[in-house]
């Protein structure tokens, strides 16, 4: 007798036209490692790990290592801190700071290394601050020099024009008024004041300094009139003031 229950109109030929996923299960298990692909599974299995449980596992034996090497201190807490930066290389004291200062430094030197010390820079970084430093600076200093000899230059030439027709001999004037102020060969002096007034006013400063020195004007120092009449402290002092 057929005790098969088959649904009214159906077959047992008919089975055999059902689709694949209905009818046909894989013989091969599912894969326990889901959408891995091939090398991510080949490289897990080199690693002696055969199912998730595995890799579970050694991820959180390398989590507690990890934790037990290196663990941030609380705030405050400056016995863990300091611990805590020897781990990364922290000095014991300045002593250990190996920064290569340009002679002209060499005074800020031992300031230098105490602030990185108190601010827990590590060597390494302070050599790379130091050089940080002394490029920015020097550009700087670049920049500002570029600076000045172009607008000495713009009043130069402006003053040049102011002078009109007496601009040789106020020339003239001024670089006798230099050799009053400076020895031959002190550039240094005379840049440091034309610096401090401005090309423009040293130039004017110069020039009646100059005059009030000439050959032409011995006696009465500058004066026009009364040589008795003269002051010459109110007279240099007029020069700086004007």
């Amino acid at each position: 007798m057929d005790y098969s229950i088959k649904p009214e109109g159906q077959t047992t030929s008919d089975n055999f036209s059902l689709s694949d996923n209905q009818n046909n299960v894989s013989s091969e298990p599912q894969s326990d490692w889901g959408e891995l692909n091939f090398d991510d599974k080949q490289y897990i299995g080199k690693k002696g790990m055969k199912t998730p449980a595995d890799l579970l596992k050694s991820y959180r034996e390398l989590e507690k290592s990890y934790s037990a090497k290196i663990s941030l201190p609380k705030d405050g807490d400056e016995k863990a801190l300091t611990k805590f930066y020897s781990h990364l290389g922290m000095p014991d004291n300045t002593e250990q700071y190996e920064v290569k200062f340009n002679d002209a430094d060499e005074p800020l030197k031992e300031a230098f290394k105490q602030v990185c010390f108190d601010n827990h820079i590590l060597p390494k970084s302070a050599q790379a601050l130091y050089d940080w430093f002394v490029t920015n600076r020097d550009e700087e200093m670049k920049q500002e020099e570029t600076s000045w000899l172009e607008n000495s230059s713009r009043e130069a030439e402006a003053q040049i024009n102011l002078w009109g027709g007496d601009a040789d001999k106020n020339l003239e004037l001024m670089k006798r008024g230099i050799r009053v102020f400076a020895e031959e060969g002190d550039d240094e002096s005379v840049n440091a004041l034309e610096k401090a007034l401005g090309t423009k006013r040293m130039m004017n400063v110069f020039c009646r300094l100059g005059e009030a020195v000439s050959e032409d004007n011995p006696i009465s120092f500058g004066a026009k009139s009364n040589p008795k009449e003269f002051d010459a402290v109110a007279y240099f002092d007029s020069l700086f003031k004007k």
